[in-house]
């Protein structure tokens, strides 16, 4: 279902009754981040297709010990919400007594099945609960509903003698009874299981959050995620900024509790940055919220974790200067006959590109809009990806670009991506663009620029940025160019996307000296 919400659509997605405790929500909301509507619709298409996969895998997948308990304790709340209303009535002496003997005789027939494995008579009651489970589930949850029946008459019995109604062995009324849940990492797995089903993780960013996700629970200790609280969390907290950077590679072998008693003390050994341990953080806030949406726990005890200041985005990456380009396509041009280390560089130094745009840029993306040659960013390949939806973006060429004959290499080029060797990899784990991106670094470094705050690709963005700011261009304009989403009314960029003709010009007051 397509939603209007402010400024964006979103899809809102009912979730079918028999697989709302598996899934734990009745729907399922997400923006698609656009207002355009032709755009949302096919957006929701291929999201409600995604959905239905994982609908499917959900199906198909064997429900835990810790559903089956929550689907038992919802039968056993109803049994006793019976027998309190029966128990009610106004009853003669002789009317308990013949009760009490239905009662025992009953407890006996229940226990008399349990002892001979008979289910055959819950099954239906179990099929009716969980429509579209595998067959060994109903089987499961039918020998559970007979336990619970036989918990019930026995509380039932213990109530005529005087004792209080409750479950002899389940300890307490349903209602009072603590949750079991399952273990952090349990939990964990299953968050990244559901992000997997909805294509939300790549290979790559699969492997990187899985092994977050396996630090976060080892650091815990691995507690059932019911049992950890606020101090714990705090704790966890101060067990990430003592993580030392680079931990897996460093310490193959080693849990993360270990590695940090090793390096205690140790004033040598580097820790963790600011973004790295607040990704760390993100990702204990995102699991733990992802269990209160799923009822595994009440509220997330992970909200009370903060951010650490990572200073100012331009700090992150120093621009080039004038030299360091010089010397830099300098190494660059001793292979002319390479144009992944002629072309793709001097695209991103004159748009501003990240790599993964300038590499992944198709024979067709350069194209006239309106007169003006640009470059047409965009994700309209499966092969191609782009990081927000404000990277898709028209880019104009810059005209040193057209001097140096760009229109006759694209001309020339036999495939459909402009760098398409160095955009191959076998490793489904590692980046399109880790290769290239090692290269051009490596180069960078040969060059003589050891600073480590530029880089071989990223630093052309922040030259682009620092230079067009310097020109006094305004701060929306340089957003559209970079790929940037600005929605401050303050910078003039609210509702509005800059006409190509004006980025055109814009465009044209980078001087380099490539």
């Amino acid at each position: 279902m397509l939603q209007r919400r402010r400024h964006s659509f979103a899809s809102r997605i009912l979730v079918p009754a028999d697989l709302q405790l598996l899934v734990g929500r009745a729907e399922i909301t997400r923006s698609l981040r656009t207002a355009d509507r032709k755009l949302a619709a096919r957006r929701l298409a291929l999201w409600e297709t995604h959905i239905g996969t994982y609908f499917a895998g959900v199906r198909r997948r064997a429900m835990t010990p810790e559903q089956l308990d929550e689907l038992t304790r919802r039968y056993l709340a109803a049994t006793f919400a019976e027998i309190e209303e029966h128990m009610a009535l106004d009853w003669q002496p002789a009317g308990l007594d013949a009760l009490s003997f239905d009662l025992n005789d009953e407890a006996h027939r229940l226990s008399g099945l349990l002892s001979l494995n008979e289910w055959g008579e819950f099954l239906d009651t179990a099929r009716a609960m969980v429509p579209r489970a595998e067959d060994s589930t109903h089987r499961k949850l039918a020998r559970r509903l007979i336990e619970a029946k036989l918990e019930a008459i026995k509380a039932e019995l213990g109530a005529l003698s005087g004792r209080p109604l409750r479950p002899l062995s389940l300890g307490g009324p349903p209602q009072a009874q603590v949750k079991k849940t399952p273990r952090v990492s349990e939990v964990g797995r299953l968050y990244g299981d559901e992000r997997v089903s909805l294509r939300q993780w790549s290979a790559k960013t699969e492997l990187q959050n899985r092994t977050i996700l396996a630090v976060l629970a080892d650091l815990l200790g691995d507690p059932p995620i019911g049992d950890v609280s606020k101090d714990d969390i705090r704790r966890l907290g101060l067990a990430i900024v003592s993580l030392p950077s680079n931990m897996t590679k460093r310490y193959r072998g080693m849990t993360a509790r270990e590695v940090i008693a090793a390096t205690a003390g140790d004033s040598n050994v580097t820790r963790l940055e600011p973004r790295s341990v607040n990704k760390y953080q993100q990702m204990a806030r995102s699991l733990f919220a992802w269990a209160t949406e799923h009822d595994y726990i009440a509220q997330s005890p992970a909200a009370i974790l903060r951010d650490v200041k990572e200073g100012r985005a331009r700090d992150d990456r120093h621009p080039f200067s004038d030299d360091d380009l010089r010397a830099y396509f300098a190494k660059l041009d001793e292979e002319p006959e390479r144009p992944e280390l002629y072309w793709i560089p001097r695209i991103m130094a004159y748009s501003g590109m990240r790599l993964g745009e300038a590499a992944q840029l198709t024979v067709a993306d350069l194209r006239m809009e309106r007169g003006i040659w640009v470059w047409d960013v965009n994700e309209e390949m499966d092969s191609k990806k782009l990081k927000t939806e404000a990277s898709r973006r028209l880019v104009p060429v810059h005209s040193r670009l057209m001097d140096i004959g760009v229109r006759d290499f694209v001309g020339r080029c036999s495939g459909h991506l402009l760098a398409a060797e160095w955009r191959t990899t076998n490793n489904p784990t590692r980046g399109a663009v880790d290769k290239l991106s090692k290269l051009l670094n490596r180069r960078l470094r040969d060059a003589g620029i050891g600073d480590p705050k530029k880089t071989g690709a990223h630093s052309f963005r922040h030259t682009v940025s620092a230079r067009l700011r310097d020109a006094s261009v305004p701060v929306y304009q340089i957003a559209d160019i970079l790929g940037h989403e600005v929605e401050s009314i303050t910078t003039g960029r609210y509702g509005r996307v800059t006409d190509v003709a004006q980025l055109a010009k814009v465009i044209q007051l980078l001087v380099l000296p490539v």
